[in-house]
């Protein structure tokens, strides 16, 4: 029985970036980071008061974009039918579905389907969630008096389940290339660049009384912001936020590739290259259609990729040359996108098998002229932290004094990962079917996640459960 969240304790094995300390000893200062990672017990410990744990401890993964509402589509969108505005048989039609949703979500319902989705991304092994926020304003396209009403929300849900947070208020002003918005669009779009930069200044305002919220932006897409827009943004982020993480969807879909090659005369990511001096703060979300030139270039300039794998496979997206990426030396991280699945291991999974369906081989980043033995499941669990941490701008993704204890206990008498020994254990985690090896969760010092349990657990299933009856009412699925 897991006793106080932060104190000391003695741990069968604790992941660490070179290895396994079995057994280590950790302790987390009373400010949630970590003080110390030991391979013996510290002389001034009290043995009465060291916490024992008999499983294996890792990083918790950082989910680097997640879209909060869409965890009510899911399962509602797999039909196809003569109506191209009611079908979902490919990326587009499937977008005018999920207009429909946000066409009827009030800010309690949004709170309750976002509080839902960030307690299973806890109970999954997700520590932190990059929200990549687009609702801003109500039904009709008009401002809430609050003008950070939706935002409040996100933050609010995070609070409620203790997950952290990089909220990435999005910038949204035309409907695709020169196009005015769509009024599926209405809830996203702003008038002009001061209008969201007056929402952004306003969220700075929570940043001191949340330590583990971080705050950037997500100007949405090239197709929907414009040369103009997006540069008065990024002159203005310095004062504003300085060194925030910026995030951008970039060539996700191949009608997306279309319409800026007839209208721009380039690709998404060349025209950001031609026009922008792009650095680490940048995440790329997708990239899926990039070509090799491109990615070298991302890789160059220190630019992440966000992967979303159940999600680009959901919507029929394609595949992103991950192998090009890695040879050039980029850096990647994971997200949940849409939510239908929210599970870090299966999100790992999904890439590695579908690299490996493409290239025909196996182990796909993990090189065979390495002189050490290398797993595959640990090779990928660490590159996804690291390019997460990245990302997000948050401190955590590794065990290691001065930063956020942010903690997963796996359950070794878990059928999947029963008699595995450290060096093997995130292969089972990720390459086999177990589900529910995630014991216990620590955000920050604090367990939020005990023994695959939220404190808040019921009544934020209660309050989804509502939201949703309402909600299938009116969006009619």
């Amino acid at each position: 029985m897991l006793g106080q969240d932060a104190g000391r304790y003695r741990i069968a094995h604790v992941h660490q970036p070179d290895g396994w300390l079995s057994p280590g000893f950790l302790e987390v200062g009373s400010d949630g980071l970590i003080v110390s990672v030991d391979t013996c017990q510290p002389d001034d410990w009290n043995e009465r008061e060291v916490q024992r744990l008999d499983g294996f401890v890792v990083p918790g993964m950082l989910n680097l974009h997640s879209h909060a509402h869409q965890r009510a589509l899911a399962g509602r969108t797999e039909y196809v039918g003569p109506d191209p505005a009611t079908s979902a048989d490919n990326f587009w039609a499937w977008r005018e579905r999920m207009y429909a949703l946000v066409g009827v979500l009030d800010p309690e319902q949004f709170e309750a389907i976002a509080a839902q989705a960030y307690l299973e991304m806890l109970k999954a092994g997700y520590t932190t969630v990059g929200e990549f926020h687009y609702l801003h304003h109500d039904a009709q396209g008009r401002p809430y008096a609050n003008l950070s009403e939706m935002s409040e929300r996100v933050i609010s849900a995070a609070n409620e389940t203790g997950i952290g947070l990089t909220l990435l208020p999005s910038l949204y002003t035309h409907g695709g290339v020169g196009k005015p918005p769509a009024p599926g669009q209405r809830r996203f779009v702003f008038g002009d660049v001061d209008d969201f930069l007056r929402l952004v200044a306003d969220l700075c305002k929570h940043l001191p009384r949340h330590p583990w919220l971080r705050l950037g932006v997500a100007p949405h897409s090239v197709r929907a912001v414009s040369e103009e827009n997006l540069r008065q943004l990024l002159d203005s982020l310095p004062d504003l936020l300085p060194g925030a993480p910026i995030h951008m969807h970039i060539a996700e879909q191949q009608g997306e590739m279309d319409e800026c090659l007839a209208l721009l005369g380039a690709s998404p990511a060349g025209w950001l290259f031609e026009h922008f001096a792009l650095d680490q703060r940048w995440t790329f979300i997708h990239a899926t259609h990039c070509d090799q030139a491109e990615i070298a270039r991302i890789a160059q300039h220190g630019v992440t990729v966000g992967l979303c794998p159940t999600t680009e496979a959901d919507l029929g997206d394609g595949f992103f040359d991950l192998p090009a990426l890695h040879r050039a030396g980029g850096r990647w991280g994971i997200g949940s996108d849409g939510n239908t699945v929210l599970d870090p291991a299966e999100e790992l999974r999904q890439m590695e098998f579908a690299q490996r369906l493409r290239h025909e081989h196996r182990a796909i980043l993990v090189a065979p002229e390495s002189e050490t033995t290398a797993h595959a499941g640990r090779r990928l669990y660490d590159l996804a932290l690291a390019g997460g941490a990245h990302a997000l701008s948050q401190p955590s993704g590794t065990v290691r004094p001065g930063l956020r204890a942010d903690l997963l206990e796996l359950n070794p008498e878990h059928p999947a990962l029963c008699a595995h020994r450290p060096e093997t254990v995130l292969d089972a985690w990720i390459f086999t079917s177990a589900h529910g090896a995630v014991r216990n969760v620590m955000v920050g010092g604090t367990w939020h996640i005990r023994d695959g349990h939220h404190v808040h657990e019921e009544s934020i299933g209660r309050n989804f459960r509502k939201a949703m009856r309402s909600v299938v009412v009116a969006f009619g699925r």
